[in-house]
């Protein structure tokens, strides 16, 4: 008995010309149709009708274990092959006549050719079976009368209008190929061909692909080791591939599908399901590709979102301290502090009014813009909060929104500092000589967010207005101290008390000028901050000092 590989192998044989025939038929059956030839379409019908009883005959016979096929079975298949075979080369050589010269006719060789083929394979069939051997390999057609050459990389010529998808075609059958190639190129794909495996592999290194159709059987590396490979590969795991085959058992089909194939289409096509396959393919794979785009847009836009948020973060805590930006950013608003000790300072340009009279717009702005980035970069060292600029005066405050107790101390080692760098911006050329008059004053407070539109950060009560007091009371280029400011940071700061100063408003207080850091707590120039000062920093407040005015150690104090 022969085994159930060779009946395969022989049911394969068998369906291969009658592949080609149903092919190349239905192509030729739609343009005689399209061009109104009805004799024509009616023998090409008949001719269709005898390959698809051709291969009704061959299910019914060869679709069954090898040890149910006998020579009997061969001898009726023979009978019924070879007969068929007559009557459509007898339809044939009437079309032949009738259609005369073209390409129509050329096809219609072709036709001829398989016909021949089928009727060979069918005679020589049942002595091959008795034979028990592998048979010789079946007659093919000459060059496909639709391409150019013979090479593997010819891509057939497509339709005009945007293709629907572009399709790899893998067989090793060239007719086959030529076949499958037209009726996709007739719906509108762009196609490429592979002769083998090892060639679709190259290809697909190439170019991407929107569907494959796969050969299972083919010499060299076969389509189930093409599938297994795509499959393995992260870079073609969604390639949609639909395997292609005379086999049509159903274990083949099942291997496939376990493999990952998305389809499997028996040879010869049905034109409707072909159409059908494919197109539902490439429409997933289109919406898949669509879902993926507006995936990356969606991460592009949440990138961008999130960008936009930092950086209205940023601006948010440019102009707030961070820990009120933080609360507002995540609660919306912010409830109003109360704040018992806080140390408030203002400065005033003194000769500024008269800059206004001399100086261009854009000229006072930007000296302006100097100064004030200064004092910022000052108030960043020592861990103060600039609070806002009211024309020339630049109000800020030392101890909030975090509470510490080094803040008088720290709001007057920044003011001297300010004080410093006004005298040493100083711009020559007589285009301004600014001094500046710095008031300070230490209280409690009531701080909040005001408004929706333009919010701002802002402090009031008496403190404020008592600072402000400080400074419109106080002399350019120093550093004026309420009594308060002055108990607080006396054992720091040396400073020189003014006695009993009347106010704006009519008050008389007590006042002191800073002068600086005391001679002893300077023991060492060497070093920012000095040891005695840091040793006494740290025992007062429990922390290390951030900054220290560094031109207080260039020279000796006064």
């Amino acid at each position: 008995m022969a085994s159930p590989e060779l009946l395969s192998k022989l049911r394969h044989d068998l369906k291969t010309p009658l592949n080609q025939i149903i092919g190349y038929g239905e192509m030729l059956l739609e343009d005689a149709e399209a061009e109104g030839r009805a004799s024509v379409a009616g023998k090409l019908q008949s001719l269709l009708e005898g390959a698809r009883a051709c291969l009704e005959v061959q299910s019914r016979s060869l679709m069954r274990p090898a040890e149910d096929v006998n020579a009997a079975t061969w001898d009726e298949l023979k009978a019924d092959q070879t007969s068929r075979a007559s009557i459509m080369a007898g339809l044939l050589s009437a079309l032949r006549a009738e259609v005369g010269e073209g390409a129509s006719a050329a096809d219609l060789e072709r036709l001829t050719q398989a016909v021949s083929n089928l009727d060979t394979l069918a005679s020589d069939a049942p002595a091959r079976w008795e034979a028990g051997a592998t048979p010789a390999p079946a007659p093919v057609l000459s060059k496909p009368v639709f391409s150019a050459s013979s090479d593997s990389s010819w891509e057939p010529e497509h339709l005009p209008g945007a293709p629907l998808g572009h399709l790899l075609v893998v067989d090793d059958n060239e007719v086959n190929r030529d076949v499958l190639s037209r009726r996709l190129i007739r719906e509108g794909y762009t196609v490429t061909l592979a002769v083998d495996g090892r060639e679709a592999l190259e290809k697909l290194e190439q170019e991407p692909f929107d569907l494959v159709l796969l050969d299972i059987i083919m010499p060299g590396i076969d389509g189930f080791a093409v599938l297994k490979h795509l499959r393995s590969n992260p870079r073609w795991k969604e390639t949609a591939i639909i395997m292609i085959s005379a086999l049509d058992e159903i274990a083949s089909v099942v291997r496939c599908i376990e493999m990952g194939a998305e389809d499997y289409l028996p040879k010869p096509f049905d034109p409707v399901l072909l159409r059908a396959r494919i197109g539902a393919l490439i429409e997933r794979k289109r919406l898949r590709d669509d879902e993926r785009m507006q995936a990356v847009r969606m991460e592009a836009a949440f990138r961008e979102a999130d960008l936009q948020k930092q950086a209205a973060e940023r601006t948010l805590r440019n102009i707030l301290p961070e820990k009120i930006a933080t609360e507002l950013s995540e609660r919306g608003s912010v409830e109003p502090m109360y704040f018992e000790d806080v140390t408030i300072g203002f400065t005033d340009f003194v000769g500024f009014t008269l800059s206004t009279e001399k100086l261009a717009a854009e000229e006072l702005v930007g000296l302006l813009h100097e100064y004030f980035t200064a004092f910022d970069h000052i108030m960043a060292r020592y861990g103060l909060e600039k609070m806002k600029t009211i024309g020339d005066s630049y109000m800020f405050v030392s101890g909030m929104p975090e509470r510490q107790p080094s803040h008088p101390v720290d709001a007057v080692l920044a003011a001297l500092e300010m004080v410093e760098t006004v005298k040493n911006m100083a711009h020559p050329a007589g285009l301004v000589d600014w001094k500046i008059r710095v008031g300070l004053h230490t209280g409690p407070v009531i701080a909040g967010v005001v408004g929706i539109h333009k919010f701002a950060f802002d402090i009031w009560g008496e403190s404020v207005n008592f600072a402000s007091r400080m400074e419109s009371s106080g002399e350019a280029n120093r550093v004026n101290l309420s009594e308060r400011t002055y108990s607080r940071v006396k054992d720091f700061i040396s400073c020189a008390p003014r006695g009993s100063v009347k106010t704006k408003d009519g008050r008389e207080v007590e006042m002191f000028f800073a002068d600086g850091v005391h001679d002893k707590l300077i023991d060492d120039r060497s070093i920012s901050p000095p040891a005695a000062f840091a040793r006494r920093y740290k025992i007062y407040f429990q922390k290390a000092a951030k900054a220290f005015p560094e031109f207080l150690l260039r020279s000796e104090q006064k």
